[in-house]
């Protein structure tokens, strides 16, 4: 029998500095099985640093014609698709052919100059691609930060969001690669 996914509930108070978006707002998050809590968490930084909450998860891990989050229009057309990790060059192109803008997130610290390294021209040809490094100090205290249900507060200012909640508080970097 194969395993289901674990229901996590976010409830989040955003402040983003940069971009004067300001909301409350209530996350289901579905943990796939092969999915670590770390690696939910990084999906969750991302979703909140993009600070629209017209972005939507999708089936994620357990597809693999979706990425991790969009934004859909409403005629369907595709305005934004995100990837978390080291998406291979194919991946990242045919995202483009398909969206108005990708955005890619990285958080493997060791992995991400060597695999930005190795597709870099490739990536620079690609205009409506932006490739963005998490890094975490301290990932134990993001990983405290997951719970079954969760208050999150968020705030972002400039490159860094600060994560809060009754049990941990959390400094999470962000990087334009490209």
């Amino acid at each position: 029998m194969a395993l289901g996914a674990s229901i996590f509930k976010a409830n989040v108070n955003i402040s983003n500095l940069n971009t004067h978006f300001y909301d409350s707002t209530s996350l289901t998050l579905a943990k796939h099985p092969s999915e670590g809590e770390l690696r939910m968490m990084y999906r969750l930084c991302a979703f909140l640093y993009s600070s629209n909450f017209d972005i939507s998860f999708t089936k994620g891990l357990s597809s693999t014609e979706e990425p991790e989050m969009w934004h859909i229009s409403p005629t369907g057309e595709i305005l934004e698709w995100i990837e978390l990790g080291l998406p291979d060059i194919k991946r990242v192109r045919q995202a483009c052919g398909k969206s108005s803008r990708v955005n890619v997130f990285t958080y493997h610290k060791n992995k991400t100059d060597e695999w930005f390294r190795k597709f870099e021209k490739e990536f620079l040809q690609l205009d409506k691609l932006s490739i963005i490094q998490i890094s975490v100090d301290e990932e134990n205290l993001l990983e405290d930060l997951a719970k079954r249900n969760m208050s999150i507060d968020c705030m972002i200012e400039d490159n860094t969001m600060y994560l809060s909640s009754d049990e941990a508080r959390v400094n999470v970097s962000f990087k334009q690669l490209c």
